[in-house]
């Protein structure tokens, strides 16, 4: 398993720069809460209105990570033109934590960022059906790959990405972004976990892997909403409407083979 957060940020003329203090100190909270799920690497990435972004990320857990020169480098760029704070905190399936590349979030140019949680079988075969080139060995890189090839200057063809998941069996939860369209951020919840909060007064979604993750986050802090995701869909968020997403259907071979098991279990 890893730990998928991150923080949407809507547009908001009068944001403060205590407001972004306050964004950038809960973000944080949340990747020292989602350690457990990832204690081997821990990465982060911004993305502003301009397309610009910043990965930082270290074979480090989060509670060492958010103290190193990487990660306070990083928070320096987060200002009022950021529209997205991307995280992720790493349990490795495939690829080695010792190589930056392979650790995430997962940036191909023209640039797709893209965090997932979950495992993909045969992705090296994938690889060879799609033709699509590769440079590490995590099974993760065929899913921002396969976004690379659907992404233009108006950003993700979300229609073809969803179709091109439908042969892929493992399991996933994922975020993605491109920074050709820095105001649509990508949520997909597979058959993995994946939980969102709005909060319509500030215009800002916040996600986490679990629930609890969230809460002990929020710390009881009031005005913040849940926004239902089931398995198999996807939501797609403009910074403009943060509160309005739109919502797509999708499914994989994995979801197939999820779904048997659930019922096969409840015979």
């Amino acid at each position: 398993m890893c730990g998928l957060t991150g923080s949407l940020i809507g547009n908001l003329p009068k944001r403060r720069v205590k407001d972004i203090e306050a964004l950038t100190d809960t973000f944080t909270r949340l990747l020292l809460l989602s350690e457990h799920r990832g204690p081997h690497a821990t990465g982060v990435a911004w993305v502003k209105r301009d397309g610009t972004m910043q990965v930082a990320k270290e074979p480090l857990p989060a509670r060492t990570f958010v103290q190193s020169g990487a990660f306070l480098d990083w928070l320096l760029g987060v200002d009022r033109q950021v529209t997205y704070l991307m995280g992720h905190t790493r349990w490795p399936s495939r690829g080695r934590v010792s190589n930056p590349a392979e650790n995430h979030p997962l940036c191909c140019a023209p640039p797709i960022l893209l965090t997932h949680n979950g495992t993909i079988s045969d992705h090296m075969r994938h690889y060879a059906r799609l033709r699509l080139r590769h440079a590490t060995q995590v099974d993760s890189e065929l899913l921002a790959r396969i976004g690379q090839h659907h992404a233009g200057t108006t950003g993700v063809d979300l229609d073809a990405y969803l179709d091109a998941l439908q042969p892929l069996n493992g399991s996933m939860s994922v975020a993605l972004v491109a920074t050709t369209r820095p105001d649509e951020i990508i949520l997909l919840k597979g058959n993995m976990p994946l939980e969102v909060r709005l909060h319509r007064r500030k215009r800002v979604v916040l996600y986490a892997s679990e629930a609890r993750i969230l809460d002990m986050a929020l710390d009881g802090e009031a005005g913040w909403e849940e926004i239902p995701v089931v398995p198999g869909e996807a939501l797609v968020f403009n910074t403009a409407a943060i509160h309005a997403p739109q919502r797509m259907r999708f499914t994989f071979s994995g979801m197939a083979v999820t779904r048997t098991r659930i019922s096969l279990t409840g015979i």
